[in-house]
C-alpha cells in the first residue's frame, strides 16, 4: 500500500500514515524493518505493508518512495 505520513514522534519512534484508501494506520520503529523512521517527515510519500495487530492494523516495512521531496518542518 501507499500513503502519506501525517504524524511522526521522534521521542518514541512512532507515527501515522493516511493510506490511499482513506484509512489511517499506525507505525513504530520496531516494525519499520531496515528502514529509517527517523528520516520520515510529515508529508512524505511512503510504501508499506499492513499487519493486523491485536486491536488495529499497523503499517510495517515502511519505506519512503524514491524521488519524494518530503516537506521539511
Amino acid at each position: 500500500m501507499r500513503g502519506t505520513v501525517t504524524r511522526v514522534s521522534r521521542k518514541d519512534g512512532s507515527g501515522s500514515i493516511l493510506a490511499e484508501d482513506g484509512k489511517e494506520v499506525h507505525f513504530d520503529r520496531s516494525k519499520a524493518g531496515d528502514n529509517r523512521v527517523d528520516d520520515l517527515r510529515v508529508g512524505c510519500w511512503v510504501e508499506f505493508e499492513l499487519q493486523y495487530g491485536f486491536e488495529w492494523q499497523c503499517a510495517v516495512n515502511v519505506k519512503r518512495l524514491q524521488g519524494d521531496a518530503c516537506q521539511r518542518p
